[in-house]
């Protein structure tokens, strides 16, 4: 089966615009957050000692006579949303077919082909129910466009069942790989043949067959063909084989011939076509594509962790909320989640709009506890933080060996 076309993207319906306009509008209103528990001065340690053991230059010795002091506890928030749509498309495909499959498949009625419903451009690809098979998952589907099916001749090999073998250019016949179309088993033509007056060729390409040095010049004589320049064929020229060679020269896979049976074709010169099968008849029909995506994109407070170790941190769920169309957070005591998700909760409907359907949309919120430690270990003194459920360490601009720890 091979697509013969390239995709047509099918609009959704009119109805899922209009739901998605309705719904760049609006707030959620209740809403109900938790907090997140403070970083322990124990937990802290813990923490040093198991980021001493990562870098070649620390030491847990000075863990334990390092003097922490002040602890600021906090917390970085992060939103996210997800959208779950759908996307379809059609494009033509082919497959090898015969009259009698088709048949049994469709009975002698006219159901099922595609002259009943019409073609597979009149009907609407939104009108039949796919539903994916896991939800908030990438995944594609493919199946045939119900009465889309319909016979034809096949066009690569003009209903033959056969096309034209390309390797042999239709002769049956090329040149032996084992002995290069010598005819001899070294691979280097005989003397006598390119010096024999009655002969005087030597073993070449036939250029006005295709490429250069794709196969050897042939001569047939009644039913036999020969490579020029072959012992055989300075027999067939002077009745009497070369002076001085014994079947024990001649190439054993071509027998001094210079060619061999083409084993593409079998010597027939032709290959049965691999579009139809070799029975002539092909059956169209149309696939619908249906791609599920997932659209994802987040925000996180701004804080003096950086941003991609935060992400990387273990963190605890506050909020999560599922529904066809989720509404922007409004409530929540950090302007800046408000504002952010209301921008990301617009652009994603925007963008799918007019393109995909929505089929479920979740946003939730993560609390990433965060802490600034205050510490001193002998005449210096600094700060580091931890974060994360998990408990992290970020040193900013630690250097290679760390006069710290």
């Amino acid at each position: 089966m091979s697509a013969a076309d390239k995709a047509v993207v099918a609009l959704p319906l009119p109805d899922d615009t209009e739901k998605h306009k309705q719904s760049v509008v609006g707030m959620a209103n209740k809403r109900y957050f938790d907090d997140v528990l403070p970083f322990r001065e124990e937990e802290i340690r813990e923490a040093l000692k198991r980021e001493a053991k990562k870098h070649r230059w620390w030491k847990e010795s000075a863990v334990k006579k390092m003097q922490i002091g002040e602890l600021e506890n906090g917390s970085c928030t992060q939103y996210v949303l997800e959208s779950y749509t759908e996307a379809r498309s059609t494009s033509e495909a082919t497959e090898a077919y015969t009259l009698g499959q088709y048949l049994d498949r469709y009975g002698y009625t006219r159901e099922g082909h595609g002259d009943n419903l019409g073609s597979s451009s009149q009907q609407n690809p939104w009108d039949y129910e796919v539903l994916p098979g896991m939800m908030f998952v990438e995944q594609t589907r493919v199946m045939e466009l119900p009465g889309s099916s319909r016979m034809g001749s096949c066009a690569s090999c003009n209903a033959e069942g056969n096309t034209h073998c390309f390797h042999c250019r239709g002769n049956g016949q090329d040149k032996c790989g084992f002995c290069r179309g010598t005819g001899m088993k070294s691979g280097v033509a005989h003397p006598a043949v390119y010096t024999h007056p009655m002969v005087a060729s030597f073993p070449h390409a036939d250029l006005s067959r295709g490429y250069s040095s794709s196969s050897t010049a042939m001569v047939r004589h009644g039913n036999n063909t020969y490579g020029v320049g072959t012992p055989m064929y300075f027999m067939s020229k002077t009745g009497v084989p070369p002076p001085g060679m014994g079947t024990h020269d001649l190439c054993y896979m071509c027998h001094g011939r210079g060619v061999r049976e083409c084993t593409y074709c079998k010597g027939g010169g032709k290959k049965v076509c691999s579009t139809c099968g070799g029975s002539g008849s092909v059956r169209t029909f149309s696939k619908l594509i249906v791609q599920f995506e997932l659209e994802k994109s987040d925000y996180i407070t701004p804080c003096e962790i950086p941003e991609h170790l935060i992400r990387q941190a273990e963190s605890k769920e506050i909020f999560m909320e599922t529904a066809n169309y989720v509404r922007p957070i409004s409530k929540f005591h950090v302007k800046e989640v408000n504002d952010n998700s209301r921008l990301l909760c617009v652009k994603h409907l925007e963008r799918v709009m007019g393109k995909s359907r929505v089929i479920q949309q979740r946003h939730a919120l993560y609390a990433i506890p965060t802490c600034r430690v205050k510490f001193t270990l002998g005449n210096h003194s600094g700060e580091f933080w931890a974060y994360g459920k998990d408990t992290r360490i970020y040193f900013p601009k630690y250097p290679a060996k760390c006069t710290i720890l």
